[in-house]
């Protein structure tokens, strides 16, 4: 039986729909434009009619008709369905259940349980109990329309109240811990092997940027705090949910970041929905964890500008300098908002919200914070306070890309500790920094995205015979996507020349099968994107990059390792794990 969505790509051509939204240029076997999802001057989006497919190499968004329709329209995927069935003329019946139950993938399924989840943490604000947690949001400054819109919840002080809801709506409990709402009971008991991760917290929904549900933050009630749980608990990671890439409220900012062309920062939920409630809709989060690469490649794709406004506590001023300086190195601008007494932006947003825009027109470079904070901190008439400050402010100084830059700013920092410049010069060239992907100098840039890299090589392996035999050579295990990996496995396992696309598809699992043709059009598209195309030096790089970032993974490990033996003053661990460590880092320099 063909479903509806196989129906509309049968009678739809992705060239011709692509084509009504963007002026498309012929290129090659493709077609190319400038993507209509970031900001670009050398077009990068491509388009495939043999293979139906699009993608940009420049923020990595890429798919069928459907996730193209899904970007361009800011709809979910049942919207999409409606609009090009209409536009193909085809028909809509409701499935089968038995067929439905059959086209739904694990994937979707946890869709479904988080989206049913929400539903029924939403119910429960008008439980007895709930009730006290609405009087809490309201005295916070949130308003009825605003906890519907951004779905915030409760759940209930009972072990399986959530497991019960949606088990007697079909789903067994070995898919619900997969979301993460679940936790599986350490007790061997025959009865209650599963209890619910969230009780008696306040819930707010974790969306995608299609504002599909994909996680939960549990808050502890405020009348009844758990000191042994932390004041907000996060699920883990999923097959939908990755803490690491997830930025809270992006599906409602993305548009106004780049109508703004500037991302505003913050450290919690209630930030963000205070800031969206009274017309600042530019802000995110990063949840409470510490800012990562993923998240801040993410909000590239909408803006180079970017300001930081966390608590400035202790903790929230050290979460400030390692974000910043994360962001200095991929090139933001960045500024950092400070608010009168400390203040966190929610309680700004509720007390005197025309405070924010003044907040932000005063928001200082990173630098300057960085000043500001070590010339109030030392004494810079003092030798002691001199060195002191030079030598926090240098290494941050170190990170910044251009050296034009850098050197402006060692004047300033001159000036204010009266030496010479060419002191601090001596010392910054002394330091070394960190070793990083995405600092070093390659002859071009790999792919942004972990994932591109390791998409790319695989399509390189699988359409031309020369990356193919490099493929073959790797002895590590060098991609982060298990799916990925499998596939490679696949194909050094393969003995013949050139790989059969449709054979090679017919050995693999369906929901792999379904990938190849993407990877396939990945490679393919950069042939017309990069001059000189030369396959082999194509793999040669990847290969080059994929081993960096394998290494770079072990360096950080040990590095953590390290930093455990010496606070635990263990010296012959020490001893033994900066060996290691010195003989990683001499394997690194020789890739």
């Amino acid at each position: 039986m063909t479903s509806p969505v196989d129906e509309i790509k049968s009678k739809l051509d992705i060239v011709e729909l692509i084509g009504g939204y963007l002026k498309l240029q012929k290129a090659g076997r493709n077609y190319r434009a400038r993507c209509p999802f970031h900001s670009e001057k050398t077009p990068s989006f491509m388009v495939s009619p043999e293979r139906q497919l699009w993608r940009c190499f420049g923020c990595g968004k890429g798919g069928s008709i459907f996730d193209f329709i899904m970007e361009i329209e800011n709809v979910e995927f049942g919207d999409a369905l409606r609009i090009l069935a209409q536009r193909a003329g085809v028909e809509l019946k409701k499935l089968d259940p038995a067929v439905s139950a059959k086209l739904k993938t694990e994937r979707a399924e946890l869709y479904e349980i988080c989206h049913l989840a929400a539903l029924f943490f939403a119910r429960q604000l008008e439980s007895q109990a709930g009730r006290g947690i609405k009087k809490y949001l309201s005295k916070r400054g949130l308003k009825v329309k605003t906890i519907e819109e951004w779905q915030i919840g409760y759940a209930p002080n009972q072990w399986s109240s959530l497991i019960d809801f949606l088990t007697k709506r079909g789903y067994p409990e070995s898919e619900i811990v997969k979301t993460g709402l679940a936790v599986k009971s350490e007790k061997n008991t025959s009865q209650n092997k599963y209890y619910d991760r969230f009780r008696d917290r306040i819930i707010f929904p974790i969306k995608d940027v299609n504002g599909m549900i994909i996680g939960f933050t549990g808050r502890e009630n405020p009348e009844n705090p758990d000191e042994r749980m932390g004041k907000y608990v996060n699920i883990p990671n999923t097959l939908i949910y990755d803490k690491s890439r997830v930025l809270y409220g992006l599906e409602k900012a993305k548009l106004n970041i780049r109508q703004d062309n500037l991302c505003v920062l913050v450290e919690g939920q209630t930030d963000v929905i205070m800031g969206h409630q009274t017309g600042f809709k530019n802000l995110i989060a990063s949840s409470g964890t510490a800012l990562t690469e993923e998240q801040l490649k993410t909000i590239k794709r909408y803006t180079d500008n970017l300001a930081m406004a966390f608590d400035m506590d202790a903790a929230g001023e050290i979460a400030t300098k390692r974000g910043a300086g994360l962001a200095l190195q991929f090139g933001f601008n960045l500024k950092i908002i400070s608010l009168a007494d400390n203040q966190d932006p929610a309680d700004c947003f509720q007390k005197n919200a025309s405070v924010w825009p003044k907040a932000i027109q005063k928001a200082q470079n990173l630098i300057e914070f960085h000043i500001t904070s070590a010339f109030s901190k030392n004494d810079a008439s003092t030798v002691e306070g001199k060195k002191i400050i030079s030598q926090t402010l240098l290494p941050i100084i170190k990170k910044i890309p251009n050296k034009v830059e850098q050197f402006h700013w060692l004047q300033k920092i001159a000036a204010k500790l009266r030496v010479n410049e060419a002191a601090l010069i001596e010392d910054i060239d002394k330091i070394k920094v960190a070793f990083n992907d995405f600092s070093q100098v390659n002859d071009r840039e790999p792919p942004k995205q972990k994932t591109n890299l390791e998409e790319y090589t695989l399509g390189l392996a699988l359409s031309c015979p020369e990356a193919l035999r490099e493929c073959r050579k790797q002895t590590y295990s060098l991609f982060a996507d298990p799916n990925l990996e499998k596939i490679f496995d696949c194909l050094k396992k393969n003995r013949n020349k050139k790989i059969n696309l449709n054979s090679f598809k017919k050995d693999l699992p369906l929901d792999l099968a379904d990938k190849i043709d993407s990877l396939v059009f990945g490679a393919e598209a950069q042939k017309e994107i990069i001059e000189e195309f030369n396959p082999k030096k194509e793999i040669t790089f990847c290969f080059k990059e994929l081993k960096k970032r394998y290494f770079q993974e072990k360096l950080n490990k040990l590095n953590m390792d390290i930093q455990e033996a010496e606070g635990k003053r263990d010296n012959p661990a020490l001893k033994k794990l900066t060996k290691e460590f010195n003989k990683l880092t001499k394997q690194i320099s020789l890739i």
